[in-house]
């Protein structure tokens, strides 16, 4: 997960108007019952103008998942869905109960840009990891847990800052940070129980260790490896001190394309690679990189 700053689409939202198509939107479905809503919302899928926009924030890759997005295979996600909201009882038993919190979603913010993160159907969509050896059914779909023991469920078109949410935001540099990898597999970055607790949630309804992610993002932390170990044999060959010093700027060249997200994929998977290598005594070099990205 990267951080996605979604200011830099305001010219996009701002070109379009979308405080007018927003307005309309919300006076058009003022007054309506719960199911006429939720068919308004399904046949006025507007938020899709702002789809190009989004993809090239993240260079189309998901925004929680930071997998490439394939052809046909990318949603606008509503963070604070649309139509229901609802989290399991017991997130780690695969047959708990669902408490729903709101029937109708949060249908006030359905047209409401801030709401929108872009997502690959593989987080989004509820499924079943058809590679690995899991019967358990993940995704985010309807699903937005929030912590009750600190926050409420925000009312209809109520402040939505009364709700303490659990699920990690990809628009939220904050958030982003309490996630990184071990060899491609997702682990907290935190020691804060709390925290914890967001980070496991997070990759059980974004289905963030989902097998195949996890089988590419191993190959991109070996590769990162890889090319650490030829930097450092580079390096420990170089003859003179200015050899070495021009090496070590050449490298540095080469390792920080590793994490550059408009290059790659999975660049949190690599970082999380070098930030670990890093505090190894063999790789003191490393360490001002890793500063600076």
């Amino acid at each position: 997960m990267r951080y996605i700053d979604m200011n830099k689409i305001q010219d996009t939202v701002e070109q379009l108007g979308w405080n007018a198509i927003k307005q309309a939107h919300f006076n058009a479905m003022r007054g309506l019952s719960v199911a006429e809503r939720k068919k308004y919302i399904t046949d006025n899928p507007d938020w899709n103008q702002l789809q190009p926009a989004m993809l090239g924030l993240s260079h189309n890759k998901c925004w929680y998942s930071e997998a490439p997005i394939g052809n046909g295979d990318m949603e606008v996600d509503h963070f604070r869905p649309k139509n229901k909201s609802k989290q399991k009882i017991d997130y780690t038993d695969p047959k708990s109960k669902s408490t729903v919190h709101k029937e109708n979603g949060y249908w006030w913010l359905a047209y409401d840009w801030d709401n929108y993160r872009l997502s690959g159907a593989l987080a989004n969509k509820l499924r079943r990891d058809r590679l690995g050896d899991c019967e358990d059914v993940k995704g985010k779909g309807d699903y937005f847990p929030l912590d009750l023991n600190i926050g409420r469920v925000a009312n209809d078109e109520e402040n939505i800052a009364c709700e303490e949410t659990i699920l990690l935001d990809p628009t939220n540099p904050v958030d982003v940070c309490l996630l990184t990898f071990d060899k491609g597999i997702p682990v907290p970055a935190t020691n804060d129980i709390d925290d914890v607790e967001r980070v496991k949630q997070s990759i059980f309804y974004y289905h963030l260790d989902l097998d195949q992610l996890n089988t590419a993002r191993k190959i991109v932390w070996d590769d990162c490896v890889e090319q650490l170990k030829d930097t450092k044999e580079s390096i420990d060959n170089a003859q003179t001190p200015a050899e070495k010093k021009a090496m070590i700027k050449k490298c540095y060249r080469e390792i920080r394309k590793l994490v550059d997200s408009e290059r790659k994929a999975y660049t949190s998977t690599a970082k999380a690679c070098l930030m670990v290598y890093s505090e190894l005594s063999d790789y003191p070099w490393l360490k001002n990189l890793v500063r600076t990205l």
